[in-house]
């Protein structure tokens, strides 16, 4: 088939070009510019336990540094926690990983660690604000990033629900969601939804790009979410970490979860191995969700490479329907109880019974290979090969009143996908005028297949993941290749002025089977120049403004077609979301104690696809197309400490995110053919903010309490009422936490969520859906 003979030429030319890189001719020729030996290096400094209560730890903007050191290159590495380079050689990346106006060649890594001179937005989640907030979930974490809105429809939030600047957040399916660098997304070319993001105790800090994007894509118009696990080029730890709690509403008595992690260094080779293990009840009395995590990594390293082979093994075994109440009313009158709003007969489906048989399962498999290649101080390429194999069945009731008649039906899928990444860094080129510049580039290439098969079991069949019942009709089968390539580069035109330029190139082409009506088969080809430009400019130290623009692509969900090849009778090409996406805004930690960082965005974005919910689909959710939206706002953080200000061991800190997006469809008609322009893009939050007040005790004790405020939102394009069920109203909810450190190596700690216990509804994708009640948690963790 022409996919086949596509990808094989694509791989010959992405072989070509990385063996081409690698070569030593190559690399003297780009090198030359640099034989004066090893520059001097800034370093950021480990924080001390210290100062993960105080100022140092904040998210949004970087956090104030100790004064530049000088340092040799194996002692730079050392500096930096978790860095993913190990290689004693390896002084100028690390130096540049540090800090600087690129992402870090490293793919692992997305942003240099102190984000002072980042050309555009972004932020990270730190080691230390994990530890400090105790967040459940990568959401609950990510609530305190400037620009992202967090939607929860499950306890744990592995269903999804990041939204970045606007974007639909149901599945997180706007968003590139990776993991080390690799997208866990189901397929980022034919469905990017997301039902999984790692265990948030392994991970060693959430990284956001927000813009301008041009070295990560597709999925790069809103932003990019990186999670990142510990590495084996760090201390020698061992963690022990255990909690129990409970969820109003839930039949689940009592939470738990477990985690152990090590990371030990034998000479040359650094070793991390990790578990984690969870069970908690959810938004429905009969919602249980319950999984088992295990990761690995190991690391060798010599003087001028290092290699890292990691992956791991996620199950997922959820008591989880997500078909939902069809009445708002009837979840005021019912609330949690799922149980009885069934036997009533307000679900929106047929069956009155069985609710809690209905299950989300999941087996993810992943591995990556990634190694690093220090040709001299200025010059490295790296290079990745990774795979995952995602294989998820979801099983409902759709009939019946009893266990001897109730009639299952599930939705059986398997992603497999598969790429190679290779990217170099030519660091202090030079160029007229005496201005010298960074040049990055890289090639990526990804195969990915998608198996969708349905099941309807015979009455009184239990469907499970071990028995997923008889097919219902034959399976589709989806393909994709894609090959990607940027360059950019970043341009000191003065000592306070840098320039950032880049060009991507994404190439795709997709391929729909569906055995059961071969007629509609058929396939497409995308070729897009996404090209970019960024700034960062210190306007005043520790002061800089940055901004920029990025064209972005988000590919459409290929499952969908079938039904526009019904309605024509032959397949359709599916168009693809194109963006043309702005930013401007400043950073600050020029005050002690003071973290600020303001930015405004506008995005015009054409072919936006969205999801109706079901009530507006008339019974099954599909989705469809606006010609032209527009998305524009701005986001802000601040902190402000107490202690640069008054000293002593005590710190009052209050902390503030909020963001706002004015979205607007421009052009686009609904299901009857008629204008909706002028009305809200569905999904899309106008408001956001997450407020925090707290008190720290030097390095033994601090506790806080947030308010988070959700604002309301559209789930159709004609944005109907809340009357008319097409409003899911606005919420505060409130959260607490505290941390006592009992000894230098024992923690306790306690944090709650909802605490009002607010019946509120957080979702109307797949009907009315309450949000996750009042959950308590104590724990404890061990450190050595």
């Amino acid at each position: 088939m022409q996919i086949q003979k596509r990808r094989a030429g694509r791989a010959f030319w992405m072989a070509s070009v990385a063996c081409f890189a690698s070569t030593p001719a190559f690399a003297q020729q780009a090198a030359a510019p640099a034989q004066q030996g090893l520059p001097e290096v800034q370093v950021i400094q480990k924080k001390s336990p210290v100062a993960k209560k105080t100022p140092a730890a904040t998210v949004s903007s970087p956090a104030p540094q100790p004064p530049p050191v000088q340092s040799e290159p194996a002692a730079v590495a050392e500096e930096l926690e978790n860095a993913p380079y190990g290689a004693t050689a390896s002084g100028g990346a690390v130096s540049r990983a540090a800090s600087g106006s690129l992402s870090p060649i490293n793919a692992r890594q997305m942003l240099p660690e102190d984000l002072q001179d980042l050309a555009g937005s972004g932020s990270r989640v730190t080691t230390a604000d994990i530890e400090e907030f105790r967040p459940q979930t990568g959401n609950e974490a990510l609530a305190r990033v400037p620009g992202v809105v967090t939607v929860n429809d499950d306890g744990f939030a592995r269903h999804g629900g990041i939204s970045v600047r606007g974007s639909a957040h149901r599945r997180s399916r706007k968003v590139l969601v990776m993991e080390d660098g690799v997208p866990i997304n189901f397929s980022t070319y034919l469905d990017s939804s997301t039902h999984y993001t790692p265990p948030i105790e392994r991970v060693e800090s959430i990284e956001v790009f927000r813009g301008p994007v041009v070295n990560y894509g597709p999925l790069n118009n809103h932003g990019v979410v990186n999670f990142r696990n510990l590495s084996p080029f760090g201390e020698n730890e061992t963690l022990i970490k255990a909690g129990i709690g409970h969820t109003e509403g839930s039949n689940l008595d009592v939470n738990n979860f477990r985690h152990v992690h090590t990371r030990q260094n034998f000479g040359n080779a650094g070793v991390v191995v990790s578990y984690s293990g969870a069970d908690a009840g959810g938004a429905w009395d009969v919602e249980e969700l319950g999984y088992n995590d295990f990761y690995g990594a190991i690391g060798l390293r010599g003087s001028k490479q290092d290699l890292t082979i990691s992956g791991g093994f996620f199950r997922q075994r959820d008591v989880y329907d997500e078909d939902n109440i069809e009445d708002q009313d009837d979840l005021f009158r019912f609330g949690h109880n799922k149980t009885a709003a069934a036997a009533a007969g307000a679900l929106d489906e047929d069956a009155t019974c069985c609710r809690d048989r209905a299950s989300y399962n999941a087996d993810y498999y992943r591995l990556q290979l990634a190694h690093n290649l220090y040709i001299d101080d200025n010059t490295t390429l790296t290079t990745r090969l990774y795979g995952n194999d995602h294989e998820r069945a979801r099983f409902y009731a759709a009939d019946g009143d009893s266990l001897a008649d109730v009639v299952m039906e599930g939705r059986d899928r398997r992603y497999r996908n598969y790429g190679a990444d290779s990217r170099v860094e030519f660091a202090n080129l030079p160029l007229f005028g005496g201005m010298t510049h960074t040049l990055q580039a890289g090639i990526r290439y990804e195969e990915h297949f998608f198996t969708n098969q349905n099941r309807e079991g015979d009455p009184g069949q239990i469907l499970t993941f071990g028995n997923r019942g008889p097919k219902d009709g034959l399976p589709q089968k989806l393909e994709a290749d894609a090959f990607a390539a940027f360059v950019q580069t970043a341009v000191s035109v003065t000592p306070s002025l840098t320039v950032t330029p880049g060009l991507r190139f994404e190439s795709y082409e997709i391929e729909f089977r569906d055995l059961d009506e071969p007629e509609f088969n058929g396939g497409a080809d995308y070729d897009h120049v996404l090209p970019g430009i960024g700034f960062a400019w210190k306007a005043l130290p520790r002061s800089t403004v940055y901004g920029g623009y990025h064209r972005g692509i988000t590919p459409h969900i290929i499952r969908d077609v079938q039904e526009a090849a019904e309605d024509v009778g032959a397949f359709v090409p599916p168009p693809e979301e194109i963006g043309d996406n702005f930013e401007i805004g400043v950073r600050s930690t020029a005050v002690r104690g003071v973290t600020l960082d303001l930015a405004y965005f506008h995005s015009r974005i054409d072919n936006y696809q969205f999801g109706e919910s079901f009530q507006s689909a008339g019974g099954d959710r599909v989705f469809s197309a606006l010609d032209e939206v527009t998305l524009q706002g701005f986001e802000i953080y601040g902190r402000l400490d107490s202690q640069p200000f008054t000293g002593g061991p005590w710190n009052f800190f209050g902390e503030a995110v909020y963001t706002y997006v004015d979205s607007e469809i421009n052009k686009g008609v609904n299901e009857d053919e008629d204008s909706v322009a002028g009305n809200r893009v569905p999904e899309s939050m106008r408001h956001f903010a997450n407020l925090t007040l707290g008190v720290a005790y030097k390095q033994l004790w601090d506790a806080s309490v947030t308010w988070n405020y959700r604002g309301d939102y559209h789930t159709d394009v004609d944005n109907s009422s809340y009357a008319d069920e097409g409003l899911v109203p606005d919420v505060w909810l409130l959260s607490a936490r505290t941390n006592y450190k009992l000894t230098e190596n024992l923690t306790l700690w306690a944090s709650g969520q909802n605490l009002t216990d607010e019946l509120y509804i957080t979702d109307r994708s797949d009907g009315v859906k309450p949000g996750v009640g009042r959950t308590l948690w104590a724990g404890f963790e061990v450190k050595f």
